[in-house]
């Protein structure tokens, strides 16, 4: 990756059929060893947060059912590199890994956009809920009256609130318009109430009026 973001593009390789597990045994590997990966299983029963562990074991906050089994789609990440994947009918499917550096990237068939989409904002979006202590450490339990609990792989105060925080990437078209061609996961993580700030913007009355 270099050293000046602004220059920073996104490459991508693919692998083409894969199952929920081997494309976590495909992607997890090439881990920094000071990063962990994480991330989430989509299934027809539910959206279940996992940690991949250093063995390779997928780990989630309860100790319902093989979540890959269930899985009709995953992402993971570890801040460096994401994993996408979805399955197909067969049980299968194809696998992505996206990342600034090539070389981090598992082996697979290049299939990075030309040009490559450049880096651009990181944005942080606040998650629904209050978290609240786990019985398993390294979780957190995030509630709310809305929503039904979720169980997530990050470490929080009681009462503080979770982020996830993500990287644009844009294109150019042949007008010169700026488009964002690509967004990827890079961190979740806890903040505490007072970090939390909501602006609101006023909106001016507008002067049209409608004839009757």
């Amino acid at each position: 990756m270099t050293n000046d973001p602004s220059r920073a593009v996104l490459h991508a390789v693919r692998a083409a059929s894969l199952s929920a597990a081997d494309a976590v045994a495909w992607f997890a590997p090439g881990t920094s060893p000071e990063r962990q990966v994480i991330g989430y299983a989509l299934s027809a029963r539910s959206a279940t947060w996992v940690r991949v562990g250093s063995a390779g074991a997928v780990e989630t906050g309860t100790a319902d059912g093989d979540v890959l089994a269930e899985a009709y789609e995953m992402l993971l990440f570890d801040g460096e590199r994401e994993l996408r994947w979805l399955r197909t009918p067969d049980g299968r499917g194809p696998a992505i890994a996206v990342g600034e550096t090539l070389a981090d990237l598992p082996d697979g068939e290049p299939v990075t956009a030309e040009p490559p989409p450049r880096r651009g904002d990181t944005h942080s979006r606040l998650l629904a809920g209050a978290a609240r202590a786990h019985d398993v450490p390294g979780w957190t339990t995030l509630g709310s009256e809305r929503y039904a609990a979720a169980q997530l792989p990050v470490t929080a105060t009681d009462g503080g609130a979770l982020v996830i925080d993500t990287v644009e990437y844009l294109v150019h078209d042949e007008h010169g318009n700026v488009d964002v061609a690509d967004t990827r996961t890079v961190g979740l993580r806890a903040i505490t109430t007072a970090e939390v700030r909501i602006t609101t913007a006023a909106i001016a009355p507008s002067s049209e009026r409608t004839a009757a």
